[in-house]
Formats: C-alpha cells, structure tokens, sequence
C-alpha cells in the first residue's frame, strides 16, 4: 500500500512536470477504435512480381484485384497493436526545437530487396531556417528518393493515433484543393493530392517527385519518382502478445528526459500492396513490416541500429520465415542537467509470441560496431540463482554488409534536417539465443537494415551500455500513463501519448 501511494504521488508530481513542457490539449475528433486484422501465418510465402511501370493514364485505383475495395477513412486505432506514443507530439505552440519521424520498412525476402518510407516534420509553424516537411525513401539495392518542402503547414499529424500525412503539391484539375488534415480513402487521395503522402498503421499511400526545394546537404537520387500504396495487418507493437503494449524507452519517455525520444510502433506485420520505382513496379503480399519513430530536438550524437524481422531457420533450406523480430541499436544519449553523455544500449526480441526487452536495466549490453562493414552486439540476463554462475538468457548478434549502403538525411540539434547516417537494406544477420544455457534461436537473414549514425566514426566502437542509478531506479516503478489520464484527467492528456 505505501509503495502505491509512492507511485501515485510520484505520478501526479510527474504529471504537473510533463503538462508545464508539453502542454495540454482537448480531444479534437472522435477517432475510429476499429481493430486492424489478423496477421496470416508468418510462413506463409508472398506472391512478388517486379514488371515495367504501365504507360498511359494516371491509376486512380487503389490495389484493385489485389485486395478488394477496403479503403481507410480516418485514423484506425490497432487496439491489440497500438503502442503508446503513437500520436502526433507536437503541441501546437511554436516554441524551442521540435522534429518528429516517422519510419515504415517492407521488406520483400524472394528478391532480398526493401523499401522504407521516412516521414519528417521540423519547427512547425515557424519560420526557422530549419523548418520543413520531408519524405525520403530508401529503395531496392539502397537507393534513394526525395521530396521536402519548406510549408510545414501542409503537414497534418494525429495527436491519439498513428496517422499522419502531408501536401506537397494538390492535383490542378482536382475539385477540391483544400490541403487534406486527416486520412482520405485512396481514390480521393489520388484525385486529390498530386505529390504527398498520407499513412497510419494499416494504411501508406503517397507519390513523390525531386522537384521544388532542395532539403539540405547532398546525396546522389536513384529515381526521381515513386509512388506507393500498401496496406498492413500489424502482429506485434513493442511487447507481449495479447498484453498491454509498452514503451520502447520505457515510461520516463514521456517526459522531458531522454534526448532524442524512441518508440518502436510496430516490430512485426504484414504487407500487401506495390510500389513504383522509376520505372519499375513491385507488386507484393505478406510482406514483412515494421515502424518506428523519434521526436525531440534531434537525433543523438553518435549511434548504431539492427532491425531485421525476415529470418529463417540457420541451415534450414525451406525458406520459411520464422516468427521472430530483432530491433538493436545503441547510442550516446544526453541527460538534463548532466554534460556527460551516457551510452545506451538494447537487443530486443520477439520470438514466438514471448518479448525480451534487454536493456542495462535487466541484462549487460555490449557491442562492437566499426565504422562500416560490422555490427555485433550482446546481451546477457545473469541467473541469480544458479550456483555456477551461468546466464538464464544471452542473446548474440553478428551482423555484416558488403553494400557501401546510401546516405540519409535525419533532423539534427543544431542544423535541422542533414546527412548524418548511412543506412542498408543488404545486411546479413545472425541471431542466436540461449537461455538456461540451451540453443532457443538460430536464426539468419540477407535482409538486415544496418546503419551507423553522428560521429566520429573514426575507429571500432566497443562500448557497454549503462544506466545511470537514478534513470535505472526510476524506471524500476513502471508507470502506466494510461492508468494516469483516465477519468477526470483524460482531457490533460499531453499530445503523442
């Protein structure tokens, strides 16, 4: 009893400190809650096709025989899914530095090709140097795609839900040329919106071209045009299956802490739907997804990043896809009112419906990353009570990439949007697991995202992640902001969260 009245009065003390730097807001619409749809089996293998892009006439259908006449209307909560920090940050008041990202990876294993839609929004509603609305795309054997913009107001973001979208350019002969503030069906889209986007968690539909403002620095464009429309069916957020999902960082996240914040959206779905790339189109089914976000100042100093969830059996020659995702990444992290920043680190599975988390507040995280070719990374869980000292759960990551990958631009502190990472689609990736000293996972894949991030890059990065004693004493209470901002408080519920 006195440890949850602690809790309690830590949480409304907490709740006063997150108000005073986010702001509240009143719900402005009355969302849709229904549910996304099963994933198929995860062994299931998907129908690909690569064929010439069509001439003739603009589509102004959406995927047709493919998937039938299911067409998104408005937000569209993933109950099972839906993690917090799915909504949209941002608190409408123009002040200090704000970005949110926003990225979505489909990975298509019969030709070892990917793509990823990368959505970002900077200073809104100002007049910075710095503000803007981008999308990148990172396609087939890591090329590279653009559209920015400096009209932040032609960005609009869901504050409940995952939804989001922008205008870079209406169609001249549409109807209607009202910019779009909220998900359209995909016919309207297409007679609507001529350049932009538009997304949420079972719904991405946009077409880009490299034309109007140049974003910051350079980078050599594969194509200069490519238009998508996808749809998904979620099986994982960022937890258990069938249980309540969690914050990737966990629930100081949704304070004013961390720089920059983190939430893995989606570690596992399904994908129908097609993408043209230049002058090709790739056509597929149950293709493997996943999303994630950032938001705050920008991205950190230096980092790593694993994110692979199309594994198969080591040695297993049927090709079938396991049921298994792997995000790994780390990086220096800063911390208020410290100078020093402190190096974190997390591999993080799910495997067969069971999720570990293992960060340095449950296990000893380490990894070797060189400046480009390598990404290995480990976790041990000690078993406190085996009396020879052996781990109840250790975790191995070795990954390599002959692809000299492509630069991406990500928003940062001082320069707002600028190329500071380099990502690939061509990793090979090794996973293994034991636990109580047994073989769990064995799994491999030619289809890991590999990128390293900030700098210097100068040299092997070998470092272990740590916690500093009050983050890790803090986290240990494992507040549930749902709990927090029901009833009476619902309406000062921050935006994002």
């Amino acid at each position: 009893m006195a440890s949850s009245r602690a809790t309690s009065g830590l949480a409304l003390l907490l709740l006063v400190l997150s108000l005073s730097h986010l702001g509240y807001h009143k719900r402005a619409s009355t969302l849709s809650s229904s549910r996304g749809s099963q994933s198929d089996r995860l062994n299931r293998k998907s129908l690909t096709r690569v064929q010439e892009s069509h001439k003739g006439p603009r589509r102004k259908i959406g995927l047709g025989g493919i998937l039938g006449k299911r067409r998104p209307q408005t937000a569209v909560r993933s109950e099972e899914f839906r993690t917090p920090h799915s909504g949209y940050h941002w608190n409408g008041i123009p002040s200090g530095r704000f970005f949110e990202g926003w990225y979505f990876r489909v990975t298509i294993p019969e030709i070892h090709q990917s793509f990823a839609f990368i959505y970002s929004v900077e200073d809104p509603g100002t007049s910075l140097p710095t503000a803007g609305v981008g999308v990148q795309v990172m396609g087939p054997s890591d090329g590279y795609a653009v559209q920015y913009s400096k009209k932040t107001h032609a960005f609009w973001g869901n504050r409940m839900d995952l939804a989001l979208g922008a205008t870079f350019q209406t169609l001249p002969l549409a109807r209607n040329k009202e910019i779009p503030s909220d998900m359209l069906s995909s016919e309207e889209f297409s007679e609507r919106v001529h350049y932009g986007f538009q997304t949420n968690s079972t719904w991405n539909q946009g077409h880009i071209r490299a034309v109007g403002v140049t974003p910051p620095g350079s980078i050599d464009e594969s194509v200069s045009e490519c238009r998508w429309e996808i749809e998904t069916r979620p099986s994982k957020g960022w937890g258990e299956n069938f249980e309540k999902q969690k914050s990737t960082a966990g629930w100081l996240s949704a304070l004013p802490i961390f720089e920059p914040h983190w939430q893995v959206l989606m570690a596992d779905g399904r994908s129908d739907g097609w993408v043209e790339w230049g002058g090709k189109r790739y056509e597929f089914r149950d293709a493997p997804t996943y999303a994630e976000k950032n938001w705050g100042a920008g991205f950190p100093s230096k980092w790593w990043w694993i994110q692979c969830n199309a594994f198969t059996k080591y040695g297993d020659t049927t090709k079938d896809l396991l049921d298994i995702s792997l995000t790994s990444v780390g990086a220096l992290r800063k911390l208020p009112g410290v100078s020093n920043e402190e190096a974190v680190g997390m591999v993080a599975i799910h495997y067969n419906g069971r999720f570990f988390p293992l960060t340095p507040g449950n296990s000893k995280v380490s990894w070797s990353v060189t400046p480009w070719g390598t990404w290995n990374a480990t976790a041990v869980v000690m078993n406190e009570e085996s009396s020879e000292n052996l781990p109840k759960l250790r975790a191995e990551v070795t990954s390599i990439s002959k692809s000299p990958g492509t630069p991406l631009r990500a928003p940062t502190d001082g320069q707002g949007l600028a190329v500071v990472c380099r990502d690939t689609f061509e990793g090979e990736v090794r996973l293994k697991v034991w636990e109580d000293d047994e073989l769990l996972v064995d799994a491999i894949s030619k289809d890991g995202g590999l990128e390293i991030g900030g700098g210097p890059w100068e040299d092997v990065w070998s470092a272990e992640g740590t916690y500093s004693p009050a983050v890790k004493a803090l986290l240990e209470l494992d507040l549930d902001w749902e709990d927090v901002f029901k009833g009476p408080l619902e309406q000062l519920r921050p935006p994002g969260l």
